[in-house]
């Protein structure tokens, strides 16, 4: 290989969302019927987990739960 050629470092897929963070998420839907996709969103980020509202969105409509009025 010549020296100008550019090598990229070894790219690893997109990780998914952790199984442990999906249970989460379903827990606290069940047990807060109300919330919305930010207030998920701002719980889980007082406990140190960076998820997007369009992730917990799929999460609770995989899981069957309807979103919140």
């Amino acid at each position: 290989m010549s020296p100008r050629e550019w090598t990229y470092a070894s790219r690893s897929e997109r990780r998914g969302v952790l199984v442990e963070i999906r249970q989460l998420v379903v827990r606290m839907a069940t047990e807060n019927p109300t919330w919305g996709y930010s207030r998920f969103q701002a719980a889980l980020m007082n406990v140190g987990h960076r998820v997007g509202r369009s992730t917990i969105r799929r999460i609770l409509k995989t899981a069957g739960l309807p979103p919140a009025p």
